[in-house]
């Protein structure tokens, strides 16, 4: 699989994730990485990163790691801790691996930190692929 043309298409797929600001930064088989330049609005009321945005960030640095496999998936399960508060937030890394593949499962840890190195989240995502997974192509 041709992983760089893997992160060219899902960093330039649009949708909700690139209007979050998520680039994914790296992808080889089993794992991925991404970031988030922060700004205003990916903060709460209270100054502190929002848990959806984090959430976003797991799900998609999760699913290019899903997709790594060589196959479509789709989110069925997901699992969040948010460990401490983002604040003063400036860029946040995400940091994912497969840690079981089945046939039609895989799932999938996910950590999230700030630029200080703050382990913001840890969280668990499973994937489906279907039962006729298609290879991922790059029409």
């Amino acid at each position: 699989m041709d992983y760089d043309k893997l992160i060219e298409k899902r960093n330039n797929e649009g949708g909700f994730s690139e209007f979050c600001g998520i680039k994914i930064t790296k992808i080889k088989e089993g794992c991925a990485e991404a970031e988030v330049q922060v700004n205003t609005e990916h903060f709460n009321s209270m100054s502190i990163i929002h848990g959806g945005m984090l959430f976003t960030l797991a799900d998609t640095v999760g699913g290019a790691c899903a997709r790594s496999h060589g196959y479509n998936v789709t989110t069925v399960n997901a699992n969040i801790e948010f460990l401490q508060a983002g604040a003063n937030v400036e860029t946040l890394y995400a940091y994912a691996k497969t840690v079981s593949k089945g046939n039609k499962i895989y799932r999938v840890q996910v950590d999230i930190f700030d630029q200080l190195k703050h382990h913001l989240t840890t969280s668990v995502l499973t994937f489906y692929t279907g039962s006729n997974p298609a290879p991922v192509t790059f029409e």
